[in-house]
């Protein structure tokens, strides 16, 4: 199996030697489950953190087959976000799942044409919201989702003098006001960008929930962060975009830009943890939030 050599420094990257592991183990994985299932795996889509490919039931029905290691506490959280944020009609159907293959099936969505084709911003962000209004369900307990609090860790997983410690400290402080003060602590997708929304029929449709507790304002930072920096005034369209999500959801305004702060920071970190290249966008992003409080 040829994998792309980005799949697989991403792998080996967030997963360790389990990873690297998995990565030799794959091709024979899929084949079992081919057999084992009744499918029959096609070609990959473009791959990041898992493997991701189209399929054919054994009944003829198209579907979509996802991979990552047996048992990860993130594909078992998938597993349950998917069930329960889509019980609003918002969310990509769970068909079957077998965690100890590390194997979601997943219902294909046709035309599958992503939100990030849609080249007005006003546009996307009504269907964006539209989505979130549908998949947002109050959290009950129960289950293991982990909570933004969960998140605020990697903060502290880089190496020092790496980022700035007034970055990281004003990170810090502010994620701990603003878990603090959640008022309606919900369930959220938790990477609700332009790529993670597709369409079916002439509906838009949301995929690859991470499933976080938190609150809605953080939800809109992943969308509002997305191609942000191929646009010739990057701040403009940001202040436009919590504009407009503001006025859909009626959203408290400076809890979007103090958690877009907070993800900005994060996601450096996380680049720099996962060997990713992400990293002084991130950052600069972080800049741009900072001057808008």
């Amino acid at each position: 199996m040829n994998l792309p050599r980005e799949f697989k420094q991403t792998i080996i990257g967030v997963h360790g030697d389990k990873g690297e592991a998995w990565i030799r183990k794959l091709p024979f994985i899929i084949a079992g489950c081919e057999q084992t299932y009744g499918l029959k795996i096609g070609d990959p889509y473009k791959l990041s953190y898992h493997y991701v490919a189209q399929a054919i039931k054994a009944n003829g029905e198209e579907a979509v087959v996802k991979f990552g290691l047996p048992n990860h506490k993130d594909l078992i959280a998938e597993s349950i976000a998917l069930k329960i944020l889509g019980r609003g009609n918002g969310m990509v159907k769970l068909i079957d799942e077998h965690i100890n293959d590390g194997l979601l099936i997943l219902e294909k969505l046709n035309p599958g044409t992503m939100l990030s084709e849609v080249e007005s911003d006003e546009k996307a962000i009504l269907a964006a919201s539209s989505v979130m209004k549908r998949i947002w369900q109050p959290y009950a307990g129960g289950h293991p989702f982990p909570h933004l609090s969960d998140w605020m860790s990697g903060l502290r997983r880089v190496e020092k003098n790496i980022i700035d410690e007034k970055c990281i400290h004003k990170a810090e402080a502010l994620f701990a006001q603003l878990i603090n003060t959640i008022s309606k602590p919900i369930l959220l997708h938790g990477d609700l960008h332009q790529d993670n929304i597709l369409k079916k029929d002439r509906d838009w449709i949301a995929i690859d929930p991470k499933g976080v507790i938190g609150e809605a304002e953080f939800e809109v930072t992943s969308f509002c962060k997305n191609y942000l920096f191929d646009k010739k005034n990057p701040r403009d369209v940001l202040e436009k975009r919590i504009e407009q999500f503001e006025k859909e959801l009626g959203m408290d305004r400076s809890r979007m830009i103090g958690w877009g702060f907070c993800q900005a920071v994060l996601s450096a970190c996380w680049c720099l943890e996962d060997g990713a290249s992400c990293f002084e966008e991130n950052l600069q992003l972080a800049g741009i939030y900072e001057s808008m409080m």
